[in-house]
């Protein structure tokens, strides 16, 4: 009896949690496509083939779909610092991969549910300023970021550096992503073998490398 009420427990949470990452999808889409205050939760539901009523089950309205939106991010660059950390991937490598994939979804107006769109990416910021809802999941979502990219660099190090020293070649590290990810909306063709080479220049001077 146990076990049969544990396995329709399991069951509902699973049949819970793809009606959430449906919704999820659709709202993503939807924000990419016609922006926060653009995009209504009658046009999502459309998108989502669903009732409005079974949206608000699960989220309150736009703001919450943005937290889960940013929170599902945070969830999936726990595997990416982890593939990172392995070694598995030279980071270099993979920044540029990830530069090729965005743009060329950005280069064929194509969305990625995968990843956050640069022009999304700055409208959240941007409300982040004013809905606490939102300033919960990017603070999160900030800690996370901060947070692997100064583990990875205490562990890729080639000596002793001091909390100090590694958080301020975190922070520059950081504004480097940042701006690679605006450099996605606005340039799509950037000559990917250049970035390759500029970051080949730079990550040895972060990790402490450099001649």
């Amino acid at each position: 009896m146990r076990k049969a009420l544990q396995q329709g427990s399991n069951a509902r949470a699973e049949r819970a949690r793809v009606q959430r990452d449906r919704i999820l999808d659709a709202a993503q889409r939807c924000f990419s496509e016609r922006g926060f205050h653009g995009a209504s939760m009658s046009m999502i539901a459309e998108t989502a083939q669903m009732s409005p009523g079974l949206i608000y089950r699960y989220f309150a309205g736009k703001s919450e779909l943005i937290h889960g939106i940013v929170s599902r991010q945070s969830e999936l660059l726990a595997d990416d610092f982890e593939q990172l950390e392995s070694g598995a991937q030279h980071p270099v490598d993979g920044i540029v991969e990830k530069y090729r994939e965005c743009a060329s979804y950005n280069h064929d107006n194509q969305i990625s549910l995968r990843h956050l769109d640069a022009t999304l990416l700055l409208e959240i910021v941007a409300e982040s300023r004013r809905d606490p809802v939102i300033a919960e999941a990017m603070g999160l979502l900030d800690q996370r970021i901060n947070h692997g990219l100064g583990q990875w660099l205490a562990q890729s190090s080639t000596s002793d550096v001091s909390p100090q020293r590694l958080q301020a070649r975190a922070l520059i590290l950081r504004a480097l992503l940042d701006g690679l990810k605006m450099r996605q909306a606005r340039d799509p063709d950037l000559d990917l073998g250049l970035l390759r080479e500029g970051l080949q220049d730079v990550f040895p001077c972060l990790q402490g490398k450099a001649a």
